[in-house]
């Protein structure tokens, strides 16, 4: 019984670790991919502010003049819900825009940061 005390479990297979001694095993991270891709997504995103920002303040000059026509309470209450309608679609449409580009960035930040490792 107390011949085996020391490797008692010898029979169950070894899990092999990893070798941290030599990191040319592992593949780096390329960070100088990771921070252009990061700068150009950012620049992206900025673009597209700077887009959005200028529509909008040309949506808000068209409804400024769409609502300076109104001749009646009627037609300017259905003015105010196209304009609220057109405003709220531009923004979500944005939104939704930024947020996919965002998505993109951090999948690749991730797949950058966390290279493939050898079997």
């Amino acid at each position: 019984m107390s011949e085996k005390h020391h490797g008692e479990n010898s029979d169950k297979p070894q899990l092999a670790l990893p070798n941290f001694a030599n990191p040319s095993e592992y593949a780096q991270p390329d960070l100088l991919k990771l921070t252009g891709s990061v700068v150009s997504t950012l620049s992206e995103v900025n673009n597209s502010l700077l887009s959005f920002a200028q529509a909008s303040l040309q949506n808000h000059i068209a409804a400024a003049d769409e609502l300076r026509q109104v001749q009646n309470t009627k037609d300017l209450v259905e003015v105010q819900i196209r304009i609220a309608r057109r405003t709220y679609d531009g923004y979500f449409e944005e939104a939704t825009k930024i947020g996919q580009i965002v998505q993109r960035l951090s999948n690749d930040a991730l797949a950058a940061l966390n290279p493939p490792r050898p079997m």
